[in-house]
């Protein structure tokens, strides 16, 4: 837990604590639960019910609450590993969740459509042939790409203030040069977020392609291989790949 939930802890159970201080005693409020008219023991009752409700409520909140710094920390090293962080960085309720979600959707399309190219793969052509060779190694070159435009995604994600960028927006950014410049900064995390997951959504729509031209074919000579046009794009993307990291 870091020093900054401990004080987020500590301030709003204070605060609980001396809401019912305040209601409670004799030197303040002084109701009761049990003796004074009807209205004393209905406001005594009320403070208590909403300390209860409220304490749950926010304890629940800043302890489930994953940092965002701590997925940093995370050993990410596959696209598995991908899924399981950005699980864990949706508990935020952050200005990033919508991007989290779409992320978690097109990994698990990614798998799918790869998968089903693979076993259509299997099914007409042997493990030796150069048919299955070419796409084989176009699927893995792929998949790194995906992997690496993610890992992005999540150091992004990761290193944006989410705290900080929250409170001014609450608070309003103040107009000098320091705060338009730390908006720029968060305006950029936000814009690369956006982009790198739309590339995830070309790099999906290339699959389609490839699985639509995979599953046309029984036969395939190596210069028709070339000729595919997904294959050629997927190419391309390969080539390109310096773009997505």
């Amino acid at each position: 837990m870091t020093p900054k939930k401990i004080i987020q802890l500590i301030i709003t159970n204070s605060l609980i604590a001396i809401a019912n201080i305040a209601v409670f005693s004799n030197a303040f409020l002084g109701f009761s639960l049990f003796a004074g008219n009807a209205l004393s023991i209905s406001v005594g009752w009320f403070t208590v019910i909403a300390s209860i409700s409220s304490f749950t409520y926010f304890n629940k909140k800043l302890l489930t609450k994953v940092d965002t710094y701590a997925l940093i920390n995370q050993k990410v090293n596959s696209l598995d590993d991908c899924v399981v962080v950005f699980e864990e960085a949706i508990k935020n309720g952050d200005v990033f969740d919508d991007d989290i979600l779409k992320n978690i959707d097109q990994l698990k399309r990614f798998k799918r459509k790869v998968s089903t190219i693979r076993e259509i793969l299997q099914q007409k052509f042997s493990a030796q042939e150069l048919t299955n060779r070419k796409f084989e190694d176009v699927l893995n070159k792929v998949e790194e790409i995906m992997y690496l435009n993610m890992r992005s995604i999540l150091n992004k994600i990761a290193a944006f203030d989410v705290d900080e960028y929250e409170d001014f927006q609450k608070r309003g950014f103040p107009k000098n040069e320091i705060s338009e410049e730390k908006m720029n900064i968060y305006n950029e995390y936000i814009n690369f977020v956006k982009n790198a997951t739309e590339t995830n959504e070309e790099i999906l729509l290339k699959l389609d392609k490839m699985l639509f031209e995979v599953s046309r074919y029984n036969t395939l000579e190596d210069g028709e291989i070339k000729e595919l046009p997904a294959l050629a794009e997927m190419d391309e993307l390969i080539k390109n790949a310096k773009l997505y990291k």
